[in-house]
């Protein structure tokens, strides 16, 4: 199970900021996806150069803001009390198309399997009701068998998706990740790791906005 991020955090989201591909142009494109992600240390980076919201935004030309922080979850709050609720409210102010959360991982040490649905069901609805539209990731892993607590987060989540019509996708069963795509100690992708991410998500948002 991932550990709370305590190491350096090399490249994280600590400062929003706007991550722009490029294509070549200077102007916005009012055409242009913009993307923002909430979610923990998977997507702010722990001990990493690069991250995957940052990578996708280089290859597809979406305009990616990343809203991430290392150690918080629907309930877990890490260090600076920005579960991913919270971070909904930053990332609806950049005005994106899409909202992406991913993770969970960090609640699967949490007893309280409700606390976890209440969570999914506001960050979800303050993104639906707000007029963006939400894709859901589950808590990652990266191998076989998927321990039983991130079983039960992605279970939870993928239950509160499915009731309220939001695209998710399953990132533990099968495994996002491998082993050979972790950090030494297993607790973080590598940053070989956050380019097969970057790559994996944007197939899936492809499929689900179309562009």
């Amino acid at each position: 199970m991932a550990a709370a991020a305590t190491g350096l955090v090399l490249v994280s989201a600590l400062a929003a900021t706007a991550l722009v591909g490029d294509r070549g142009g200077a102007a916005a494109d009012p055409d242009r996806l913009r993307v923002a992600v909430v979610g923990d240390g998977y997507s702010a980076g722990v001990r990493n150069r690069v991250v995957w919201p940052t990578l996708m935004a280089e290859r597809t030309g979406w305009e990616v803001s990343n809203f991430a922080l290392p150690g918080t979850g629907y309930v877990a709050d890490g260090a600076g009390g920005q579960a991913f609720t919270f971070q909904v409210d930053r990332a609806r102010a950049a005005a994106p198309d899409v909202i992406v959360v991913f993770g969970g991982v960090e609640d699967a040490g949490l007893p309280e399997t409700d606390s976890i649905g209440v969570g999914a069901v506001d960050a979800i609805n303050k993104i639906t009701l707000g007029g963006e539209r939400a894709l859901v990731i589950g808590p990652p892993w990266y191998q076989y068998p998927v321990p039983a607590a991130v079983t039960r987060v992605s279970d939870e989540v993928d239950r509160v998706a499915r009731s309220t019509g939001t695209p998710y996708l399953d990132a533990s069963n099968p495994p996002l990740l491998t082993p050979d795509l972790m950090q030494a100690d297993l607790s973080w992708p590598s940053d070989d790791g956050q380019a097969v991410l970057a790559d994996r998500i944007a197939v899936w948002i492809r499929s689900k906005v179309g562009r």
